[in-house]
């Protein structure tokens, strides 16, 4: 039996790091091939769409068009509000409310999502951040 058990643990060990640079599931292609999108910014503040705007043109990866139609990926920028305090002075930069990335293509099916938790500032560049890091690690092959 012990002998079973170590010879598992060996083929564990051997094959993981086979599997350690397939860290998440792919983006789907349609995601890696979009140019256009459209910032849709469902949380009442619209700092939000600024500081996405400020992001996504440093980035330079995708044209930043004025309506949904026109665009080949949809970043729909949402807050559950629900049963959660205000921020003080209804300054975003300190509210409790996490706000969610979800990535979507015309039809309105969600491609991709993440939210990281952070006050609304900071988490619009973080999310985007992870959506940037993840499109350019899969087009390196990692």
């Amino acid at each position: 039996m012990k002998a079973a058990s170590t010879v598992a643990l060996a083929l564990v060990l051997a094959v993981s790091p086979i599997h350690a640079k397939d860290k998440y599931a792919p983006l789907p292609a349609s995601v890696i091939a979009a140019k256009t999108v459209y910032i849709d910014n469902q949380t009442g503040h619209p700092e939000i769409s600024d500081r996405a705007y400020d992001a996504l043109t440093k980035w330079g990866r995708f044209k930043i068009v004025k309506d949904a139609k026109d665009a080949d990926l949809v970043l729909r920028f949402t807050a559950n509000t629900k049963g959660r305090p205000m921020p003080p002075r209804n300054d975003i930069d300190i509210s409790p409310t996490p706000v969610i990335l979800s990535v979507r293509d015309q039809t309105d099916n969600e491609l991709w999502t993440v939210s990281k938790d952070q006050p609304l500032r900071s988490q619009t560049r973080l999310d985007l951040d992870e959506f940037k890091k993840r499109i350019e690690a899969q087009e390196k092959g990692n």
